[in-house]
C-alpha cells in the first residue's frame, strides 16, 4: 500500500464553505476509491497525506495536480507501507488555527523549504513526528 504525502498551495483563498464542500467531495471520492488519509489547511497551504492501492493513490494525485484550484504540487513523501496510518478516516481534516498550529509538533506554517527536496525523505523527522501526532488523534478503526 502507498502513503503518500503532498503540499500544494491555494490559488484563492478557501473559506469555510469552500472547505466544506472540498471535504464532502473528497471523502465520497475517497471512500469509493478505497483511499483513507488526511488534510490540513491554514493560510492558503494544504498537506495531505493519501494512502491506499498504489496506483489509485498515484491517479488521485494526477487529479489533485491538475485540479486548478491547486499550484505548487509538491510530494515530500512517497512510502511504501505494510498498514494504513489513517485506516477509518476517509479523509480526516483539521483547520489548523494559530492554537492548534502551536500544540502539533514539527508543524510549520509554510513548507517552502521542504518542495525543493527529493521525494521520499520519509525520514524528515518535524514531518513525521506531525504525522504521528495526527494519527494517535485519528478514531480507531471499529
Amino acid at each position: 500500500m502507498l502513503s503518500l504525502v503532498y503540499t500544494s498551495t491555494a490559488v484563492d483563498t478557501f473559506d469555510d464553505d469552500t472547505l466544506a464542500t472540498l471535504l464532502m467531495n473528497s471523502r465520497s471520492n475517497n471512500r469509493r476509491l478505497g483511499l483513507t488519509g488526511f488534510l490540513l489547511y491554514r493560510d492558503g497551504q494544504f498537506i495531505q497525506v493519501l494512502e491506499g492501492d498504489d496506483e489509485v493513490v498515484r491517479d488521485r494525485l494526477r487529479v489533485i495536480s491538475a485540479d486548478p484550484r491547486h499550484t505548487d504540487v509538491s510530494v515530500l513523501v512517497e512510502d511504501e507501507e505494510a498498514e494504513r496510518l489513517f485506516p477509518s478516516w476517509s479523509m480526516g481534516y483539521e483547520p489548523a488555527s494559530d492554537d492548534l498550529a502551536d500544540q502539533i509538533p514539527g508543524y510549520r506554517a509554510t513548507f517552502d523549504d521542504l518542495a525543493d527536496s527529493t521525494p521520499g525523505f520519509g525520514n524528515q523527522p518535524a514531518l513525521r513526528q506531525m504525522l504521528q501526532w495526527f494519527q494517535m488523534r485519528a478514531p480507531q478503526a471499529a
